[in-house]
């Protein structure tokens, strides 16, 4: 075994360090932030965000969940997110596959029909009309999925991974008998777990973050998401504030944003270390490839 000389030895200790020190920087703003969700409002106003405060209070987590309807906005979110990302991994998938294969024809045309949008848009008047004059979404779940099912950065991301794998397994499994959309499914999938697990990640956030779509199309509130529903709920709060109507209650505003800040990103945290080992390598070949 390679003994290590005294100047790697002081090398190691100080990179360690400094990986320890910036680990340290990326906590510290996570820690002192879920200490102020459970700060008094007072102790914010009169002290500012501090690691211990002189009131702790659950004041703010408690008007969050005071209503039943965060719970169905939570149901709604996660159902949303599911379905959304299911179909749209599998559309953007399908179109970044057809444009990765060469002998497909037209398929650069295929790939400008995809790029034009990125860059030009035929504004929100005529996207609203078709939404809920053509596609009849309004007040329905699918006006929360429809609109943001096709990405075309998440299509040319896929595609330029796709092109990374060997068109000899496509052309073996098409020997063997295999349709277009068999080999897609059972050779084609399996080797781009890292893409899929990237792209998923980017559209799940997406579907998770998403409340401007409940704001245009939405008025029945058992449909309302989380991320809209607590919109409403801070937006409630804050006329209330204004207006003097809660007296001398300590009413709560920044805990109140901080809380809501823990309660969205709860499930993301827990999701992201299961997709973490394949984010790096999926979005560093999708986007260097091609």
């Amino acid at each position: 075994m390679h003994k290590r000389s005294t100047g790697e030895q002081i090398a190691q200790v100080v990179i360690h360090l400094i990986l320890f020190a910036f680990a340290v920087c990326c906590i510290y703003p996570f820690i002192v932030t879920f200490i102020v969700s459970l700060s008094s409002e007072k102790s914010i106003l009169f002290n500012g965000y501090q690691l211990i405060p002189e009131q702790f209070s659950t004041l703010a987590y408690r008007m969050v969940f005071r209503n039943d309807f965060i719970y169905t906005g939570y149901g709604v979110s996660i159902l949303v997110t599911v379905v959304g990302t299911a179909l749209s991994l599998f559309i953007c998938g399908m179109a970044g596959y057809a444009m990765s294969i060469q002998r497909v024809r037209y398929r650069n045309w295929a790939a400008m029909f995809f790029y034009l949008p990125m860059i030009f848009n035929a504004g929100t008047l005529p996207w609203y009309l078709v939404c809920t004059q053509i596609l009849h979404l309004q007040n329905t779940v699918w006006a929360l999925i429809v609109p943001l099912l096709v990405s075309p950065f998440n299509v040319f991301l896929m595609r330029n991974y796709f092109a990374t794998v060997p068109i000899s397994l496509v052309e073996s499994a098409e020997i063997d008998g295999c349709g277009v959309l068999k080999t897609f499914v059972q050779i084609v999938l399996p080797l781009s777990k890292p893409i899929i697990a990237t792209v998923a990640l980017f559209i799940g956030l997406m579907y998770w973050n998403d409340w401007s779509s409940a704001l245009w199309f939405i008025d029945n509130t058992h449909l309302y998401p989380l991320q809209y529903m607590l919109y409403r709920i801070k937006s409630i709060m804050d006329f209330v504030r204004q207006n003097g109507a809660m007296g001398g209650t300590d009413m709560p505003a920044a805990t109140f944003q901080v809380a809501t800040l823990f309660v969205t990103i709860g499930p993301i945290i827990l999701l992201y270390p299961f997709v973490q080992r394949f984010f790096v390598k999926g979005i560093m070949v999708g986007a260097v490839k091609g």
